[in-house]
């Protein structure tokens, strides 16, 4: 039996009284399941400040600066990037990171005019056959790597409209001129009056500078340096040094090559030659020539002229 309470009369007052002692709505004051009651907000934890990690100033916010690109900041580029996935590693050794930025490194090579690498690369693109043999000619061509050339007629005249937006022949020229300078200045050709550019073969290039000298500390130029590498004299114990030297103390021992990874530039040629046997020889001319090219490129790159050829050792670096 309901509580009847002596202080209110009617049917309204009761059932007030009945929904408060049963927790039910309508009581005073009235109770609301969590689901219904209109005060419920969402709220996350409180984190102290202390315990907020503070940004970094110096990485800048990708997402403000490209939204909706999907950029993030890469530490060693320093810069936003496209995040891509990468490729799924076949062992604990691939670093695909790593491998990337080499071909990305190795792809700017090719294309510097200013190292004899890339201006030999860029110059690959103007060879011309006129006189055969061993000589190696080119001349400029504004139709070589045009925009569009060699396509049918309405893919060329848009690639005509938009290779001027990138500079056009002038800008082809520019390299052209640029990367044979390169190899002028380092002694590997000339410009010829007929407005073709001569690439030295390996007997031209030696010519030119066999009467150098083959470097700071030596006596020798580099004709009689070479002479001693091609043709190495008997060694004899030397008891002043405890070792053995040349019994000709101009020459050096020089030695056989294990493999031959050469010739692959418009200005160098295989250093030896495989018969039908399989027999290795070494190519005289175009090692010759190598090696004066190693003496005057290590002349170049020390400050002091210094080649790294020493008088019955040979080379001690650079080789």
């Amino acid at each position: 039996m309901a509580y009847q309470s002596p202080f209110f009369e009617g049917t309204q007052a009761q059932g007030i009284i009945n929904n408060y002692l049963n927790n039910m709505p309508g009581g005073l004051p009235p109770y609301t399941t969590p689901s219904t009651n209109p005060y419920l907000v969402d709220s996350t934890p409180f984190v102290p400040p202390a315990a907020q990690p503070t940004p970094d100033p110096t990485v800048p916010n990708c997402e403000e600066l490209y939204p909706g690109e999907g950029r993030v900041y890469d530490p060693v580029l320093q810069a936003c990037v496209i995040a891509e996935v990468a490729p799924e590693n076949t062992s604990d050794n691939d670093r695909p990171e790593e491998m990337d930025r080499d071909q990305m490194m190795y792809n700017q090579m090719l294309k510097d005019s200013s190292t004899p690498f890339g201006a030999s690369n860029i110059l690959d693109d103007y060879l011309i056959d006129s006189r055969g043999g061993d000589n190696t000619f080119l001349r400029f061509d504004p139709e070589v790597n045009r925009l569009g050339a060699g396509l049918p007629l309405g893919f060329n005249i848009l690639g005509q409209f938009a290779d001027s937006f990138t500079g056009g022949p002038n800008r082809r020229q520019n390299t052209f001129d640029a990367a044979t300078k390169t190899l002028t200045d380092l002694g590997y050709g000339q410009q010829l009056n007929n407005g073709t550019y001569q690439v030295y073969n390996p007997q031209q290039y030696f010519n030119t500078v066999k009467d150098n000298s083959a470097g700071f500390g030596t006596n020798m130029n580099i004709n009689q340096a070479v002479d001693s590498v091609m043709n190495p004299q008997p060694q004899v114990y030397d008891p002043l040094t405890g070792s053995d030297r040349s019994s000709n103390a101009n020459a050096s021992s020089g030695s056989p090559i294990a493999e031959d990874m050469s010739g692959g530039l418009l200005y160098t040629r295989p250093l030896t030659s495989v018969d039908s046997s399989g027999n290795r020889t070494r190519n005289d001319n175009n090692y010759r020539a190598e090696v004066a090219r190693n003496i005057e490129r290590n002349k170049r790159n020390n400050p002091y002229g210094v080649s790294g050829f020493k008088q019955g050792v040979g080379f001690t670096r650079g080789r």
